[in-house]
């Protein structure tokens, strides 16, 4: 039973238990004073009677005319005259059936016993007989009875008044007692928020240790997330630019030629400053340092002036001048060099250390099936056949997969045909050491040009078209319905967009939808990409939040570079994490990334957050994750 009702219950019990008692109390010497009362009307009665048979000599038709006259005139049970002898001379009695509204149960309760009032009558020195008189008690019951119902009416007016009054008191002292429960149903779910402290002394003792708790925990993360972050800085970075450093970029390429999506439509930058090694000699080491960081910074921006029209992205110093940019299922290449182009034209003309710099870049697809080496070759070519012919860029816009889809009506139409009867699921198992599954990762498949294509052959289209967050909810949709068929339910995991986590109309709508089957809900797990949470915190706590409530769970996927920056990680709630196959890569021969991923699980499971692998791609480095405290993996070659 809940504190609420035990408090209610004890109010109503303690209400009724007085009441009841004053009841009694009251009722009893009401009936007592009564009983008293008519004790003395029946004395008074008979002794005003008997003196008026007393006066003069009466016969006994005098006698009997006075005591009809007196019975009619009064209230009275009976009044009788006996004389001396024991003999009755006359008697009245009230014989009629009485009309009472009182219960027989009343009466048996009330039950007046009232004394008969007694008065000798005489004639002068002769005694004439005994005068008895006794006060009828149906009034008086009557009396009593109104006077209960009055009572029960006002406790129950008083009752509903109080209780009326107590709801709002209660409210407003449990309403701290709420935020406790609050508070402890959020830490089941792995979320260790904080709340004000309540002025009520005991539940203030209960929230500052909870408080205290939870920041004991918010402490160890930031203390956890801060080692990891140096570590993963020092082995990772260029520590002038804060890019990732050559050997980082060249596992980002590996990783994402062996492992992504092979039709993707992703794009590899290299940029390089020509004329750094003039400048080195004529100015000193920190204004060269300066150019590199302001060129670093131009860059940067480049990619905030061409979001959402990409998925992904990621920079890293090659060399001491040159610089890459690899964006994946991003827009036509031609338009997104020209944005580049303009970018680096306006660097130059900054400052007159600048001047004599040029910046020149190449760009190409990643092609499937081509080695790291194959592709740096490529667009290093490139980018020699630029300097030659003084071309501020040049590109390879040549895909291998070309789509027969040539405009934006084309695409369109394409897209909402396929949403409507080509959807398909590409699934594969997330597994433990022991080989069972935690959950299958689900990828939309669509119908198109007569083949089931991957997101990497359509999503920049339909970023394009603004068909991104249509596109989500038709593969949830899509996943319900499978799970609904499915003899055996099994869990799914779904990545979802920027576009969807975003927009407030579209996760309240995925809401609804969960809301709607929640028997399908808890078998659902729906994921971002880690660089969208840490770049929308609070958009991304609304929709974590959101979410879990219909029972589905949540999870961050190409985990490693901004974990760290996520704050109050602990007050997420998040059910698993999928680390970056950049980090997985080639994990086994990687001292590094294993301190670095040993020290990322052991914080991920301190606030119960299962880690698992993506992109897993040999033996040797499945052996070492597990090793090094993963919960499971995921390969899309199924090699063991």
């Amino acid at each position: 039973m809940s504190l609420v009702r035990q408090l209610w219950l004890s109010v109503i019990l303690i209400l009724m238990a007085s009441s009841l008692t004053n009841f009694v109390i009251s009722t009893y010497f009401e009936r007592k004073n009564l009983q008293e009362q008519l004790f003395l009307k029946n004395v008074d009665d008979v002794n005003s009677l008997a003196m008026m048979l007393s006066q003069d000599e009466k016969q006994l038709t005098d006698i009997e005319l006075l005591i009809t006259a007196t019975f009619d005139t009064g209230h009275y049970e009976f009044i009788e005259l006996i004389d001396p002898a024991g003999k009755s001379v006359f008697k009245r009695e009230y014989k009629e059936k009485t009309k009472s509204n009182v219960p027989e149960f009343a009466r048996r309760i009330f039950d007046f016993e009232v004394k008969t009032g007694v008065a000798q009558v005489s004639s002068g020195w002769k005694r004439v007989g005994t005068l008895y008189l006794a006060s009828h008690t149906q009034y008086v019951h009557e009396a009593l009875w109104h006077r209960t119902k009055a009572f029960f009416i006002s406790f129950l007016v008083i009752s509903l008044i109080a209780g009326a009054i107590g709801s709002f008191v209660l409210h407003v002292l449990l309403r701290p007692l709420n935020m406790v429960v609050e508070q402890a149903h959020r830490f089941s779910e792995k979320r260790f928020m904080t709340l004000p402290i309540p002025r009520t002394t005991e539940f203030a003792k209960v929230v500052t240790a909870m408080n205290s708790l939870a920041l004991r925990f918010k402490k160890i993360i930031e203390e956890g997330n801060k080692r990891l972050d140096e570590l993963r800085y020092r082995s990772q970075h260029d520590e002038l630019t804060g890019l990732a450093n050559s050997e980082t970029f060249d596992t980002l390429l590996d990783a994402q030629l062996k492992y992504r999506d092979r039709e993707g439509h992703n794009v590899l930058f290299m940029i390089k400053i020509f004329g750094m090694s003039e400048i080195s000699q004529r100015l000193d080491k920190h204004k060269v340092n300066d150019i590199i960081v302001n060129f670093t910074q131009v860059i940067l921006d480049f990619a905030k002036q061409i979001e959402g029209r990409f998925t992904d992205v990621r920079f890293g110093r090659v060399s001491g001048s040159e610089f890459c940019i690899l964006l994946t299922e991003a827009e036509d290449i031609q338009q997104l060099s020209d944005v580049l182009v303009d970018a680096v034209r306006a660097f130059k003309g900054r400052s007159r250390d600048t001047y004599e710099l040029y910046a020149l870049h190449a760009g190409v697809y990643l092609a499937p099936d081509e080695t790291r080496t194959a592709l740096m070759r490529r667009v290093q070519a490139l980018l020699i056949k630029a300097s030659k012919e003084r071309a501020l860029a040049l590109t390879d816009n040549k895909l291998t997969i070309v789509a027969p889809f040539q405009d934006d009506i084309q695409w369109r139409k394409a897209l909402s045909h396929a949403l409507t009867s080509g959807v398909h699921s590409i699934t594969f198992p997330v597994v433990k050491k022991d080989g069972s599954a935690i959950h299958y990762q689900a990828l939309m498949g669509l119908e198109l040009d007569n083949d089931v294509r991957k997101g990497g052959y359509f999503v920049h289209w339909a970023r394009k078209l603004n068909m991104i967050p249509q596109l989500d909810f038709r593969m949830i949709e899509f996943m319900i319905s499978k799970i609904e068929q499915e003899n055996k339910a099994y869990d799914y995991a779904i990545l979802l967009s920027q576009e969807t986590m975003v927009c407030e109309k579209s996760v309240q709508r995925l809401r609804k939808l969960l809301t709607e089957h929640p028997k399908v809900a808890h078998h659902l797990c729906l994921e971002v990409r880690e660089s969208v949470a840490s770049a929308h915190f609070e958009l991304f706590r609304h929709f974590s939040v959101t979410l879990k409530e219909t029972g589905c769970k949540v999870g961050l996927k190409r985990v490693g570079d901004s974990f760290s920056t996520l704050l109050d990680l602990q007050e997420l709630g998040l059910d698993y994490i999928k680390i970056d196959s950049a980090f997985v890569f080639n994990v086994s021969i990687n001292a590094t990334n294993q301190n670095f991923l040993r020290g990322l699980c052991s914080l991920a499971h301190s606030l119960g957050i299962i880690v698992i692998a993506d992109g897993v791609t040999s033996k040797d480095d499945a052996k070492s994750l597990y090793e090094n405290g993963f919960d499971g993996i995921i390969s899309l070659m199924q090699q063991f």
